[in-house]
């Protein structure tokens, strides 16, 4: 298993659904993000890093859907899809929801995407100044994944938790039954084992790709309501996101490799990243770049043309296999943060990315505080 293996294993871990629990949801624009991005702290650099460096990730535009006309509103049914893609472009907006219960409280969204899954999220967080100013509790959640042509989808995987009784220990999904077909397809409702509170509904978008749709602490009926989200929700779609960022300068031969967008809540903060590889596959040297306003807590070490930042390096041997990782973070730059990151087997094997490593991609990085100059090109070639 190389690092990509480890990150790819580590980000369906991430993606599990989790039981309630507490969060800050100004805090959750910045520590919750590491948890579930974990590409890059998977390596060794992370974690020798960490405590002077911001490793947040995450990537692309926000889905904001029409508001329904009423909660009552019947929802337009979707068509299903002739076919799954074959891979996920993370430029490329495939999926959105075509109708959400409680649209206008469910202000919290994200929109990820790799190679093999996109994924939506709609949540809404209520204060709980019991635990501190900005702590808040989860109210309502929903997440639907959508996986490319042939891709298992979670729930045919097995799912660590600690059951009652029990320490935690790795079980199916399940149980596993019969639910009404979505759009025509056959579809089941799997149990989150301990977790009673989350509901998924699993069915084929198209006859080669399945989707999986999470919600929990949903008002009335949650399984009429989960089964009207999933008819309505919009495949085959071709609107490209938009970044705050853009690149110059960088190897033809780079390619995005996923992406992601957070936005909204009670901060109403937003943060967007993108993740780059010099091989299509991702399991070649990797660049990532995240940005987003404030300073995420930096402790800086140096200056980047009269910016505070913060940069470290690490060389060397992880688990008898060699590793390098370069660490940027900028902060002051209009009211964003800028992080890059770049992880290689070695320096030499980074240097495709940029001749001075982190510093020189972000020297032909540009940033936009002002939605209007967000971007849907962030690669100029």
């Amino acid at each position: 298993m190389d690092e990509q293996d480890v990150r790819t294993l580590l980000d369906d871990l991430a993606q599990a659904p989790a039981p309630p629990s507490r969060v800050d949801v100004v805090g959750a624009v910045t520590t919750a993000r590491r948890g579930r991005r974990v590409r890059t702290a998977t390596s060794v650099a992370a974690s020798v890093l960490v405590a002077g460096l911001a490793t947040t990730l995450t990537y692309a535009v926000i889905d904001r859907s029409p508001p329904p006309t009423g909660s009552s509103a019947p929802p337009p049914a979707a068509a299903p899809a002739p076919s799954a893609p074959a891979r996920f472009d993370p430029l490329v907006r495939y999926a959105s929801f075509g109708w959400l219960p409680e649209q206008d409280t469910l202000d919290w969204r994200t929109t990820s995407i790799n190679g093999e899954r996109l994924t939506l999220k709609a949540s809404r967080f209520v204060p709980d100044p019991a635990n501190g100013p900005g702590a808040t509790l989860p109210a309502t959640h929903v997440e639907v994944r959508l996986y490319a042509a042939g891709v298992a989808p979670l729930t045919e995987r097995p799912i660590e938790t600690q059951l009652p009784g029990e320490g935690t220990r790795t079980v199916p999904y399940g149980p596993v039954t019969g639910a009404p077909a979505v759009n025509g397809a056959p579809a089941y409702w799997v149990g989150v084992p301990g977790d009673s509170g989350t509901l998924i509904l699993k069915w084929r978008y198209a006859a080669d790709g399945w989707a999986e749709l999470s919600v929990s602490r949903l008002k009335g009926d949650p399984r009429e309501t989960a089964r009207r989200i999933a008819e309505a929700l919009r495949t085959d779609g071709a609107e490209r996101l938009r970044f705050p960022f853009k690149f110059t300068g960088l190897s033809p031969e780079i390619r995005p490799t996923a992406s992601e967008i957070e936005e909204g809540g009670l901060a109403g903060a937003w943060r967007a990243t993108l993740d780059l590889n010099l091989r299509p596959d991702g399991h070649g040297p990797a660049l990532s770049v995240s940005v987003h306003p404030g300073t995420d807590g930096l402790v800086p070490n140096t200056t980047v043309d009269g910016h505070p930042a913060r940069r470290d390096t690490f060389d060397g041997d992880h688990l008898g296999t060699p590793q390098y990782s370069d660490r940027l973070s900028v902060s002051d730059v209009d009211g964003l943060q800028a992080d890059l990151f770049i992880d290689a087997m070695s320096a030499a094997d980074a240097t495709p990315l940029g001749p001075d490593g982190v510093l020189g991609v972000y020297r032909g990085l540009a940033v936009h505080a002002d939605r209007a100059g967000w971007t849907s090109q962030p690669l100029v070639r």
